[in-house]
């Protein structure tokens, strides 16, 4: 069980220049006293490549940590365009926040960014040479992906849990921009499953009545088969009397005078 649970984190500047410095709120829950600080980064990733290429922007720590609804606004300044190629500062790219105990993260809640200019002629013919006090950036603030990681509290040097997903996902756009709900998509797998095995059960059923139905016909040709030989005899030693009750069976709805 986490010991730390984020609750909210409110993009203050969610729209803003790109060279604007980014400033988020965060509000976290912690249940147990802490025996170290919490560390919060925020990462700027701009390229799926490799992680070597992403900035961290800030670090931030947090403690003593008091039991209980924390609050407090994280800012940092933005990336180093020195260290992005020119042709990867428009378009998407991605920012992280990340919480960590002990540097073992527990926490990852990613956003992507879109940097475009504003004017549409510039967005229409971009400059040779990006002028990013004309680029806007547009944080999707409310399509977080949060993702979890396994620690031990009381001994967080044991190795981690790997994420549920991967950085490059998000980059190569594999994410559809939705908190992570692993647990609700297995539950939807397993009432698909209920789901084709009732159908199953069903078409099971449907077919050993069939199967009934058919065996039942078949006794029921059989019987009057049977009646039908019996009548026959009894018409042959009884004469034509006998005849004509043997045909009231078959004849239902026939007036008999």
């Amino acid at each position: 069980m986490s010991l730390v649970k984020i609750l909210n984190v409110n993009i203050l500047n969610p729209t803003a220049n790109f060279l604007a410095p980014y400033k988020f709120e965060i509000t976290f829950e912690c249940i147990e006293q802490l025996k170290d600080d919490l560390e919060f980064k925020l990462i700027y990733v701009w390229s799926a490549k490799s992680s070597t290429l992403d900035q961290e922007l800030d670090s931030l720590l947090v403690g003593p940590v008091p039991m209980g609804i924390n609050k407090f606004v994280f800012e940092a300044d933005a990336p180093d365009v020195s260290k992005i190629p020119k042709e990867d500062l428009l378009d998407v790219s991605v920012i992280l926040l990340t919480c960590s105990y002990m540097e073992k993260m527990f926490t990852r809640i990613g956003y992507y960014v879109n940097n475009a200019y504003t004017d549409g002629e510039m967005q229409a013919a971009p400059p040779a040479t990006p002028q990013l006090d004309k680029v806007q950036r547009s944080i999707l603030a409310d399509k977080p992906r949060v993702t979890q990681f396994a620690i031990n509290w009381d001994d967080p040097t044991q190795e981690e849990q790997p994420p549920v997903e991967s950085v490059e996902a998000m980059m190569a756009g594999e994410s559809d921009g939705e908190l992570d709900n692993d647990d609700e998509d297995d539950e939807l797998d397993e009432d698909e499953e209920l789901e084709e095995d009732d159908v199953d059960g069903d078409e099971d059923l449907d077919e050993t009545e069939a199967q009934d139905e058919a065996e039942l016909d078949d006794e029921d040709l059989e019987e009057a088969d049977q009646m039908q030989d019996d009548d026959d005899e009894m018409a042959v030693e009884d004469g034509p009397t006998s005849m004509t009750h043997s045909a009231m069976p078959h004849a239902v709805g026939m007036e008999i005078e």
